[in-house]
């Protein structure tokens, strides 16, 4: 072990190494009370983005006067926090922060976090080590900003107001540097004038530092940056950006795409389970899309990202209540049908933004199995034996794919205790129209009658009409005797779903417009109860 520093200089010998001195018995001071500094004649401005001060030169000796204090003298500490402007972000890279999230407010990039405050400006959050959440320069371990709070009912910050928690009695410790004459011997020479011609300019080091901050803070915001190549074997596909070359994903089906996708060079390929997990472990590394400008026709990657959440709970902001199995599978077909294959696309990935950007506006998509769970189903086969038609509902998990939809009782309780004691035909007929419109489907106003069960319904972004036979299922079959089926009873269409729901399915039907559903409760241990929907493209008329 090192032996401890002393913590008082002790006095440099002279150079009259012949006079005996008394050996300095006097106790060393040591302040360990907080305390506060000035130094009037520094300045005391730092750099919004690295935190660094215009710090005295390490070549300039401090000398202090040190006073001592009556033993039990309360000391108070004094705190000159820096101000809360000092820790904004850029507004270029505030610019490229996904959108706050709906309860937080938080910006999260990667594995920062950062908040708008209520008075303006972005900033990065962290915690101090009693755990206050505060702001935080990109380069301290622990935050040092003024402590912040979310402003309730909004999705912004503000700063904590300081309590003043200092005694009115304890006295207040000032340590003040006093330049001694001697400082004069250690000035810095003045530099020589700066002569015409001369090529190397100044070199700024507040300007330095500020400049590395820029870099490093651009770098947590457009990693994409640093995913350039160097001395690997080239491919076709991969494209020059500022001197660097990037690697690509595949074009895809539609080559002419205008957009291509560069990748982390480290990701050979995107399956959706790699895609999904980038996602939410760190969504700044997902590929980011670039696009030639003209009139040069260069190369440049659009600041905005791909996609602002995993792909899961986009599809749930839009169908909130189905279940988490059958969120998975409907994203993981969604990604399949986009791309044409398991892998990742350049066009696929355009098709799966426009998707979602039509599910956000509401726009018509030409890829109508791209925008709705329900046509993404496929067909089950329907058997007829003895006179039943039955329908085997497959298992709902992973493994087997989209060949259901599940709706989580979870997730609207009170409507599924109200329901589930019921045996009524009108009672089922409510609750379906209530789910699929809690869900973003429009439902015509089902029919009063007391027989087959059904509700005819549309959606946004396309134009087909779906049709939907309600049934109670205990185990895995749908069973049907052939005098219950409404075109052997000869029941009429407008009898079973009512005037404007008959039209409808009447127009779109010619055009094969119409998609044929079965679904309603199953009850089968040891499962929990469930709303499904199948497909089984079997004609009501």
């Amino acid at each position: 072990m090192s032996p401890k520093k002393p913590i008082r200089p002790r006095t440099p010998p002279t150079s009259d190494q012949g006079i005996p001195r008394a050996r300095d018995t006097s106790p060393e001071i040591t302040v360990r009370q907080a305390a506060h500094i000035e130094q009037p004649h520094l300045d005391q401005t730092t750099d919004p983005l690295t935190g660094a001060g215009n710090l005295p030169s390490a070549s300039s000796p401090a000398h202090f006067q040190i006073a001592d204090l009556p033993l039990g003298t309360p000391i108070a500490r004094v705190t000159n926090d820096r101000p809360i402007a000092g820790y904004f972000l850029p507004p270029r890279l505030v610019d490229r922060l996904p959108q706050p999230d709906s309860l937080t407010g938080f910006r999260k990039a990667g594995p920062y976090t950062y908040v708008d405050l209520i008075d303006g400006g972005t900033v990065l959050l962290g915690a101090d080590l009693q755990s206050n959440i505060r702001a935080r320069m990109s380069n301290e371990l622990w935050a040092s900003g003024p402590r912040l709070e979310q402003v309730a009912g909004t999705l912004q910050w503000r700063t904590v107001a300081s309590n003043g928690s200092s005694t009115i009695d304890a006295s207040q410790l000032f340590i003040t540097r006093v330049p001694a004459p001697a400082d004069e011997a250690h000035a810095t020479p003045p530099k020589r004038p700066r002569i015409a011609g001369d090529e190397q300019q100044p070199t700024d080091p507040s300007s330095a530092n500020r400049a590395i901050a820029d870099a490093e803070l651009d770098a947590l915001i457009d990693p994409w940056k640093t995913w350039g190549v160097i001395g690997q074997p080239g491919s076709p596909d991969d494209i020059n950006i500022n001197g660097s070359r990037y690697r690509t994903l595949p074009r895809g089906p539609a080559h002419n795409d205008p957009i291509v996708y560069i990748k982390h060079p480290y990701h050979l390929m995107y399956d959706y389970a790699t895609l999904d997990r980038t996602l939410r472990t760190d969504f700044l590394q997902q590929p980011r899309g670039a696009i030639r400008v003209p009139p040069a026709l260069h190369w440049e990657v659009d600041p905005s990202l791909p996609f602002q959440r995993p792909m899961k709970e986009t599809v749930a902001t839009y169908f909130p209540e189905l279940s988490d199995v059958t969120l998975h599978n409907v994203a993981k077909r969604q990604f399949t049908l986009a791309n044409g294959s398991e892998l990742a696309t350049g066009s696929g990935l355009t098709l799966l933004r426009q998707a979602f950007n039509d599910w956000k506006t509401g726009t018509v998509n030409p890829r109508p199995e791209l925008v709705d769970p329900l046509l993404m189903l496929d067909s089950l086969p329907r058997s007829i034996t003895e006179g039943n038609q039955k329908v085997e509902l497959p298992v709902a998990n992973v493994k087997a794919g989209l060949r259901r939809l599940d709706f989580d009782p979870a997730r609207f309780p009170e409507q599924w205790r109200y329901f589930m004691p019921s045996q009524s035909a009108v009672d089922i007929k409510r609750f379906a129209a209530g789910l699929l419109t809690r869900n973003g489907y429009s439902v015509f106003e089902p029919s009063p009658a007391q027989s087959f069960a059904a509700v005819v319904f549309t959606r946004t972004g396309h134009d087909f009409v779906f049709f939907l036979s309600l049934h109670r299922v205990r185990g895995r079959q749908i069973q049907q005797p052939a005098n219950q089926d409404p075109n052997a009873a000869n029941i009429r269409l407008i009898d079973q779903v009512g005037p404007d729901a008959a039209q409808a399915v009447e127009a779109a039907h010619p055009a094969n417009k119409v998609v044929w559903l079965r679904g309603g409760v199953q009850t089968l241990a040891p499962y929990p109860d469930t709303f499904f929907i199948i497909r089984d493209d079997y004609a009501r008329l």
